[in-house]
Parts: C-alpha cells; sequence; structure tokens
C-alpha cells in the first residue's frame, strides 16, 4: 500500500555534509539563525555508550519538544532515556520519550501540522502532503506505519 502522505526528505549524503554545519551554528553566537526549527539531541547509546549529537528539526508543542524520525539511533530512547539538547546556544537538560505506535505517531504529526501549518510542515517535518487538503489522521497513520516514522517528546528534567 502507498501512502497519500510521503516522505519528502534530502539526500542522505546532503545530510551527511550539512549535519556538522547545523551542529557548529547551534552551539555558537549565530544560533538564532536555525533557532526556530533545529535543536541537537545529545544522547549516549545504550550498548556502546557511544555519544550521539545529532541535529534534528523540533516543534514546540505547549513546552514539550517534539522530534520526527526514522533514523535508527532512536532506539536508544525506547523506555525513555535522559538526553541533553542545545537549544537557543545552551545546554538543557531533558527527558526523551520515543513513540512508534503508527496510531499515536499520526495524531503528533496532525498536531505538528496544524501548529506550524502547512508549508512549514512540508519543510520542516519532510513531508509530501496530498494538495489543497489536510491529511487524514488515517492517512497519516499509514504513513506512520509504512515509513516507520516516530516522535520523541523531549521534556525538562
Amino acid at each position: 500500500m502507498t501512502s497519500v502522505v510521503k516522505r519528502s526528505v534530502p539526500p542522505a549524503a546532503l545530510v551527511k555534509m550539512g549535519n556538522p554545519l547545523v551542529r557548529m551554528l547551534l552551539g555558537s553566537p549565530l544560533h538564532g539563525m536555525l533557532d526556530d526549527s533545529f535543536l541537537v539531541l545529545h544522547l549516549t547509546g545504550r550498548k556502546t555508550g557511544r555519544r550521539y549529537d545529532i541535529p534534528v528539526g523540533y516543534v514546540d508543542l505547549e513546552g514539550k519538544l517534539t522530534v520526527v524520525t526514522i533514523a535508527r539511533w532512536r532506539v536508544n530512547l525506547r523506555g525513555g532515556a535522559d538526553v541533553e539538547v542545545t537549544l537557543h546556544g545552551h545546554l538543557r537538560p531533558m527527558h526523551a520519550l520515543l513513540d512508534e505506535d503508527p496510531a499515536a505517531v499520526a495524531v503528533s504529526y496532525q498536531t505538528m501540522i496544524n501548529r506550524i501549518g502547512r508549508n512549514k510542515a512540508q519543510r520542516q517535518l519532510g513531508l509530501s502532503l496530498p494538495a489543497a487538503r489536510p491529511p487524514t489522521a488515517l492517512e497519516l497513520q499509514d504513513a506512520a506505519r509504512e515509513y516507520g516514522w516516530s516522535v520523541i517528546t523531549l521534556t525538562p528534567r
């Protein structure tokens, strides 16, 4: 089954080249250029102990920072995990909860689309949406299942 809502992300090579620059900017006095859309998520691998410093897009939903991803590093957040984020140029302790349930993920996507608007959601969340109407919860659920979307909710600790 092919979803009406499509995943639309930049090529992996571009992301790999751009991530170091985004990481640097978010930790510098120039962070204001990206603050309304990006943060650096700092987490530790559960098995390897390796530290990951990952630039991610986020949406602020009433004080909860919401991140969407399909990346493999997310498994380190299953069951919840204490992490840090670099946000607005400052390192902040946070707690991360990972949700991989397609129905719940669809609700989160719908909330984010409503909060930031269709055009910004397409860019920031990496979506291609049906023309002339918002996606339904069922369409988002189908896409979440097809693409393996997950949502990470970050709250202060």
